[in-house]
């Protein structure tokens, strides 16, 4: 198809098209509004290591390697059992009574981030509830900062401290409404196109009006006026006048017309 065709049919097909793209729109955000509205609680943590005599690129190399170590220890289930033990008003029959649902669920609570290699790690905490996620996010500070010993060999020269305190959203981050409407609006008009250039409207071809074989001519009945007595119609013409003239001396040359008379006669 080509392209002006392409968009001829889309203005030709514009009810279509608004009702595939109305139809994306309802499926995108009842998936969307199905889920819980979920709140962000974000901190910031430094993450750095007491290397004597060594040069600066090793030590930040060593922050770097430690900021990407603990963005991953904190998604294991030995960190969750950490993090729920470590004294704060967390509701643990949120995350599920079986193991993989608590792996699952917690997986979808924390989000960790590295900035670049600077060794500062983001934590974010993703939750329905803000007091809950603020008790978790003070819970991960807590356990980063206290029990990161069993996952590095550094012992005492590995300090984290937090530099950002737990601050909680304004509104709802998940599921991301904003996102999701221009998700709607992309997703809408690529299924219109394909239905519009896959499945093409079909043209109506013209059929010529077929003719009858035979022709019949009835004679049109002459209707009759009613006779005034008070009009007089004109005589009809005889109808037996000669149509042929077969004697060519019947008409005879007119003369022309000459004065006769005197001149005074003639200018009267």
């Amino acid at each position: 198809m080509e392209l002006n065709t392409f968009f001829n049919s889309i203005k030709k097909r514009q009810g279509l098209v608004a009702s595939i793209v109305l139809g994306c729109f309802i499926l995108v955000f009842g998936l969307t509004f199905i889920q819980p509205l979920k709140y962000s609680v974000r901190s910031r943590l430094l993450i750095s290591q007491n290397l004597s005599g060594a040069d600066p690129y090793t030590v930040s190399k060593s922050n770097q390697y430690l900021s990407n170590l603990f963005s991953q220890v904190v998604y294991s289930s030995s960190f969750f059992n950490l993090a729920t033990d470590a004294g704060f008003n967390i509701d643990t029959d949120y995350f599920g009574d079986t193991y993989k649902q608590r792996m699952k669920t917690w997986k979808k609570t924390i989000e960790a981030r590295n900035v670049g290699d600077t060794g500062i790690l983001e934590i974010y905490i993703y939750h329905a509830d803000t007091y809950q996620a603020q008790q978790i996010a003070l819970a991960v500070n807590q356990t980063l900062m206290s029990k990161s010993f069993n996952y590095q060999r550094g012992g005492d020269q590995v300090s984290i401290a937090v530099i950002d305190q737990p601050l909680t959203s304004s509104f709802p981050v998940k599921p991301n409404i904003i996102l999701n409407f221009f998700a709607a609006i992309f997703l809408g008009v690529a299924a219109a196109s394909f239905w519009i250039y896959f499945f093409p409207e079909a043209r109506k071809a013209h059929k010529p009006k077929r003719r009858p074989d035979r022709v019949t001519y009835q004679p049109l009945e002459r209707e009759e006026e009613p006779q005034n007595p008070y009009v007089q119609r004109p005589p009809s013409a005889p109808m037996n006048l000669p149509t042929v003239d077969d004697n060519n001396n019947n008409y005879a040359p007119t003369p022309k017309w000459q004065p006769t008379g005197n001149i005074h006669n003639i200018l009267r």
